[in-house]
């Protein structure tokens, strides 16, 4: 699966390259999605994961408390997460209402203490990716200064994942975990409302799913300090794959043109 995802990256380079014609006339003010328009810009999008790599890392810090050592106080260990992305999108419609579009972006899946306001609280990244996907965007107008697309795509990342981070900034005597390389075969797909204006610039809003499914070689194995133990860890679980997904709000920016 990789290799074909790497010759369709390959092929879609090609096409734009050798057919540098599609780029000519670029004075034409577009009208609407329709065929020959060309759509480039920037976007960024930001949500909430899930999954279940998600719901482990919750459940690995459940019923844990954390002890601020400046005032005493004691605090039921919470996390939370959150996910954003930005990066760089193009599109090219071959034929009315049928668009290819691809994106380069960069992905980032935080975790949270929650302690409240009146508590320092640490943000420490789980998941990173930079990644390139690609898949067909299907149009519902024609011709008109606004729009509504539907795009499935599929995509290869190169990541790396790093288990219970703030447990391991936090807990005492916590072993901790090093970052892991979790390259792969990622999902998505975009539903957007669009604008087209007159000078013109691009601008489109709407929610997007992403999913990473990601493999660990050797296994991991979540752990926790207990002095009452041979290893003094007790093994909670042990992790040979997972998910995480997420469902963003995502906003692009850019300039439309046809020739």
């Amino acid at each position: 699966m990789k290799k074909i995802i790497l010759a369709l990256i390959i092929y879609f380079f090609q096409i734009v390259l050798v057919n540098a014609s599609i780029f000519e006339g670029l004075d034409k003010i577009p009208v609407g999605a329709h065929e020959g328009q060309m759509l480039i810009g920037v976007f960024g999008s930001i949500g909430m994961p899930f999954g279940d790599l998600i719901k482990t890392e919750k459940n690995f810090v459940k019923n844990d408390t954390y002890t601020f050592s400046e005032s005493g106080i004691k605090k039921e260990f919470l996390i939370t997460h959150l996910a954003y992305d930005f990066g760089l999108f193009f599109e090219y419609m071959p034929i009315d209402y049928v668009g290819i579009k691809s994106k380069l972006k960069k992905t980032c899946i935080v975790q949270r203490t929650l302690f409240g306001s009146d508590f320092n609280n640490w943000d420490i990244p789980l998941y990173e990716n930079y990644s390139f996907l690609i898949g067909p965007s299907i149009h519902f107008t024609n011709r008109k200064k606004w729009d509504i697309s539907l795009t499935p795509m599929v995509g290869y990342s190169i990541a790396e994942y790093k288990q219970t981070p703030v447990a391991e900034q936090l807990l005492e005597n916590y072993p901790g975990n090093k970052k892991r390389n979790v390259n792969g075969i990622i999902y998505g797909a975009e539903l957007n409302y669009a604008r087209y204006l007159s000078t013109g610039l691009y601008i489109s809003a709407g929610f997007e799913w992403n999913r990473y499914s990601l493999s660990f070689s050797p296994e991991v194995e979540l752990g926790k300090p207990d002095s009452n133990t041979p290893t003094n860890i007790i093994i909670e679980k042990t992790l040979s794959s997972g998910n995480i997904q997420s469902i963003n709000f995502i906003l692009s920016v850019g300039y439309a043109f046809s020739h």
